[in-house]
């Protein structure tokens, strides 16, 4: 079963892969970019290290197809950061990590799809925050 996260920005928000990099370090997040990949181009399985364990999930960024999300999540951005997991515990943490890192940086909103839940900009960071605490039991 593989599980798919969005975050909905527009085009001028991606950030630069140093960006990203320099953010994680900065809020102390627990993910290290190991490969060097452009956030606007690279599609398919994207390698990280999250607190220390080698992992990864598959990524991609494009622009929303027309009628593909729900309605209320098309008012934050043209675009969209995809990342889908294989249903392991460590690739769906690890994604969540990312996706953090980069709702901090861009505003953006986050969208589970399959329930069609939209978290608006201003509540992604926390909602994400939660939902990486729920992963945490796995791993202690």
């Amino acid at each position: 079963m593989s599980i798919i996260s969005m975050l909905i920005m527009r085009l001028d928000q991606l950030p630069s892969l140093e960006g990203l990099r320099e953010k994680a370090r900065r809020s102390r997040e627990p993910i290290d970019f190991n490969y060097e990949f452009s956030l606007k181009e690279h599609t398919g399985f994207l390698p990280v290290q999250v607190h220390g364990r080698n992992t990864g999930f598959e990524y991609y960024f494009e622009p929303i197809p027309d009628g593909t999300l729900p309605s209320e999540a098309e008012q934050f951005g043209s675009h969209q950061i995809v990342v889908r997991t294989g249903g392991n515990i460590e690739e769906g943490r690890a994604s969540l990590v990312f996706l953090k890192v980069l709702a901090q940086m861009t505003g953006g909103a986050y969208v589970y799809p399959d329930d069609n839940i939209v978290i608006p900009p201003e509540e992604s960071v926390r909602h994400i925050q939660e939902l990486i605490a729920a992963c945490e039991p796995y791993f202690s």
